[in-house]
């Protein structure tokens, strides 16, 4: 017997943030597992990119032999998802008996009531059912947020929250410059519209660029825009050619970007609704509040910029809590 941890993606394949999750888990929680286990990715292979997993759990892809692929979900002891897809899968649901935890990596309430916060004639989200979601939580022994706020789904299931943790390693100072950064994925709720008319650069998918500049009639002009290539973030981060994050993202559950941004000396615009509790005078909802919060950087010093960064960094330490974040889920995994 063994039990499966079923994901979309992980290893050197990172699309967003559940892919950096899968990757911590099979760093710092895997070899911890006290039961023989699989990690099953239910993803075509790709054909041109050698993907790369550091762990010594038995990785399968769906793609390489369905038929074993189904097999191993059939016979396994529990089924445990690590990042699921947001459509109906018939995989799961003739395996519910068997699914022991549910990692939930969004709230597809808040994701997609995001455009219609956002005022924008067209949703630009990823293929979802809320009912989908609503019946996978139903069938998990154990469900787990992620996120730093608690969502809609809090009132509908006994949810266990256990936030995402982030390790503090470069606290760069403050980088004094006024081009504005992005570095996350072009849907709706990142507001990737909100850098319009302001001189920024955007680390990101360039055929997503075209898809909002074709469907909402729109034009990045002042926008230098670098393929997205997870190997090559570090080097985004780095460059000092920028110093505004735009990190006003409508509903961010966790927000690794935004961890990055103010590791690496950015100062951020955040969403209102994110970390709440801290003080910090620069949140946005809409266009307009993001253009007052860059006007209003643009005025400080550098003296002044750095104050609030440490102030802000000093906040969000508190989830620099990897041996606490282990424990936790080793708590549900090992039980």
């Amino acid at each position: 017997m063994f039990d499966v941890y079923y994901s979309t993606g992980g290893g050197s394949l990172v699309y967003g943030g559940s892919d950096v999750w899968v990757n911590k888990w099979l760093k710092e929680i895997a070899p911890k597992l006290t039961y023989p286990s699989k990690l099953l990715i239910h993803r075509t292979k790709p054909e041109k990119f050698d993907v790369k997993f550091d762990t010594d759990v038995e990785v399968i892809w769906q793609s390489d032999n369905p038929i074993e692929f189904e097999r191993y979900i059939n016979d396994s002891r529990r089924i445990n998802i690590l990042h699921g897809y947001y459509t109906p899968h018939k995989l799961i649901s003739e395996n519910r008996e068997k699914i022991h935890s549910n990692i939930v990596h969004v709230s597809l309430d808040l994701s997609l009531h995001a455009g219609f916060v956002l005022d924008l004639p067209r949703l630009m989200h990823f293929a979802s059912s809320k009912e989908w979601e609503s019946e996978v939580l139903k069938w998990a022994k154990h469900k787990v947020w992620i996120g730093v706020e608690d969502t809609p789904l809090h009132k509908k299931f006994d949810l266990i929250n256990i936030p995402n943790c982030y390790e503090f390693q470069r606290n760069k100072d403050i980088v004094m410059n006024d081009t504005i950064g992005f570095a996350a994925r072009m849907e709706t709720r990142k507001a990737p519209h909100f850098l319009l008319n302001h001189k920024s650069m955007a680390f990101t998918d360039i055929f997503d660029v075209g898809e909002w500049e074709k469907k909402l009639k729109i034009e990045f002009k002042d926008t230098k825009i670098f393929q997205f290539k997870y190997q090559f973030l570090k080097n985004f981060l780095e460059r000092d050619d920028w110093g505004i994050s735009h990190s006003a993202h409508l509903n961010e559950p966790f927000g690794y970007s935004i961890f990055e941004a103010v590791d690496y000396g950015k100062l951020p615009i955040l969403p209102h609704n994110w970390c709440d509790d801290i003080e910090y005078p620069f949140r946005a909802t809409t266009k307009e509040e993001f253009d007052k919060c860059v006007n209003e950087i643009k005025k400080l010093n550098k003296e002044q910029r750095h104050h609030l960064l440490i102030l802000l960094r000093n906040e969000l330490k508190r989830y620099d809590n990897t041996e606490e974040w282990v424990e936790k889920y080793l708590r549900i995994y090992n039980e």
